[in-house]
């Protein structure tokens, strides 16, 4: 896989890949990372790439020409149809399932943006996809193309040499890795858990898979939204009272039958209702319900347009909110 990376700094992205396994990636054959200087394409005689923004504003912007003739350049290497990357904060979040798909293509252009950021003719001149590591700001595009590249090329077959190396980390399945451990057995008196030293293969899967499911409920919850659950994960988060929680509000005129169906329409879904509390005032009934989705996020959007539609049927309304949403509206 090639990589073209469009920089104002190519040194910092050439000295971090003399080391470690991109540097045997690259030795091997399995990759190649191919840095341009952006200011070769300033038409300057001082190589300017940037200018002060209009509307005025602290700051620099680079300026239009050297990125987009820039990429040009790269694409003209690559093909007409090489996606363009540039690393932004303000770019969709980046992860591992778009790490899996940038790594099935035979080349990417990155695009490292510096100062205030790009002119944005550039970016729309050649369709660039902008994509953040995290809600932060970087001073410079290069460290973000970087860990693009690390985590792109790992997934490339052969650059690991096992395909488990890759197969059961953090977010390969939509779960954080397990703990590991290694020698001694015993450190400061600490001991590696006794399933890992059974030697029983089935058990080990078993504690592994509980322990990502226990990491990513304490440390990471949301990612349980998107993970692939078997009814033995479900059982086992409900022990340990791991639960994915819904709130359904349900407001309109009283009338008869209100509880009856909304919570006949659970129990044939399958959710379990952990509290409810209801009133009714001048005739307007208000009932709220705490329910238990932990099995159902995977249609937690179909399921709160059935509450909608089942709202409409009785004349009442009926919202279905997950409780992370619910409190951050909620919250004084």
């Amino acid at each position: 896989m090639v990589f073209y990376v469009l920089t104002l700094f190519p040194d910092m992205i050439n000295g971090a890949l003399n080391h470690s396994i991109l540097k045997r990636a690259a030795a091997d054959g399995f990759i190649e990372v191919r840095c341009v200087d952006i200011r070769d394409f300033s038409t300057g005689k001082h190589r300017q790439a940037d200018d002060a923004p209009y509307g005025g504003g602290a700051g620099m912007v680079m300026t239009p020409g050297p990125v987009f003739h820039a990429c040009e350049y790269a694409r003209n290497a690559l093909g007409a149809n090489a996606r363009v990357i540039c690393l932004s904060p303000r770019g969709r979040p980046y992860n591992q399932r778009k790490a899996e798909e940038l790594s099935k293509r035979g080349g990417l252009i990155l695009l490292c943006g510096h100062y205030e950021g790009i002119d944005q003719r550039a970016l729309d001149a050649v369709n660039a996809e902008e994509i953040s590591l995290g809600d932060f700001v970087l001073t410079g595009g290069e460290l973000a193309a970087l860990a693009v590249i690390d985590s792109v090329s790992r997934l490339i077959p052969g650059v690991l040499g096992k395909d488990e190396s890759f197969l059961n980390e953090s977010f390969s399945d939509g779960l954080l890795e397990y703990p590991q451990y290694t020698r001694p057995a015993v450190f400061n008196g600490m001991e590696v858990p006794a399933e890992l030293l059974s030697g029983h293969h089935k058990n080990i899967a078993k504690w592994r898979r509980r322990q990502s499911l226990l990491k990513t409920a304490e440390t990471r919850p949301d990612l349980l939204a998107g993970a692939v659950l078997t009814e033995e994960d479900l059982k086992f988060l409900r022990e340990g009272k791991f639960l994915m929680k819904g709130i359904i509000t349900v407001l309109g005129n009283d009338q008869i039958g209100i509880i009856a169906k909304v919570c006949g329409f659970l129990s044939n879904e399958g959710i379990n209702i952990l509290d409810i509390s209801q009133t009714i005032i001048q005739g307007y009934f208000n009932m709220m319900m705490i329910v238990d989705i932990t099995g159902k996020m995977r249609c937690f959007d179909e399921l709160a347009a059935n509450l909608r539609t089942l709202g409409d049927e009785i004349g009442v309304q009926i919202k279905l909110q997950h409780e992370d949403i619910f409190n951050s509206m909620h919250r004084i």
